[in-house]
């Protein structure tokens, strides 16, 4: 029998699929170094405060290079709801960075602010432009990730586990795309050249998770 997962909890087939696809990415377009980003439980319990609130990890980099590479480094701040949308704010302070030992830079955000434009740099292709992959990492790896309750709940009380680390999985997923019917040239043999003379719209909601349980197409 099949376990039951826990809320906001990856499939093991699944989280072994991301890591293999991160580590074949890593090959082409991720030409950084990444040090262990730990999330302390302290550092949870001081962001989220009374109200319960979410936390976000921003990525950025570290002014130095570790020899011939730039280093990925992290931050954690706490974000509100802001009105009734989805829509979450963040607090500017407090910030910590997550290192092994987490660390307050809330006196210190320029540094903070500095590193994630730096690392901003590089995912647009400002920073080592001509390396391989360059131009298609802004379309790979994203700004920052918000964290849901539920997962943190679950690790740092339900398991009470006093840290927890944040490593990376790059999922791959056919999407859509629209373009007029009115093309030359047929789907199945389009050529990447001719693709880029076509205008595409849209980038479609995935089913899963954007599905309507109640439908009878779904069932």
């Amino acid at each position: 029998m099949e376990k039951k997962l826990k809320r906001d909890q990856l499939p093991a087939e699944k989280a072994k699929n991301w890591k293999k696809n991160f580590k074949e990415e890593a090959d082409k377009t991720f030409n950084l170094k990444i040090t262990p980003i730990i999330l302390q439980k302290e550092t949870y319990k001081s962001l989220i405060g009374e109200n319960e609130n979410r936390v976000r990890v921003y990525l950025g980099l570290e002014n130095k290079k570790d020899g011939n590479k730039y280093v990925l480094c992290a931050y954690a701040v706490s974000s509100f709801l802001l009105g009734s949308g989805d829509v979450y704010a963040d607090y500017e302070t407090p910030v910590y960075k997550l290192n092994k030992n987490n660390e307050d830079f809330s006196d210190n955000t320029e540094e903070v602010i500095e590193s994630i434009r730096l690392y901003r740099k590089w995912r647009s292709g400002e920073i080592e432009p001509d390396a391989d992959g360059a131009a298609f990492r802004q379309y790979i790896y994203p700004n920052a990730y918000l964290l849901t309750k539920f997962e943190l709940h679950e690790l740092f009380n339900a398991q009470n586990h006093e840290e927890i680390v944040l490593e990376f999985g790059v999922s791959k997923t056919m999407n859509i795309m629209l373009s007029s019917a009115s093309s030359a040239i047929s789907a199945t043999e389009q050529t990447v050249e001719a693709a880029d003379e076509l205008e595409y719209y849209d980038e479609a909601q995935l089913c899963p998770p954007f599905c309507d349980e109640r439908s009878i197409y779904n069932s």
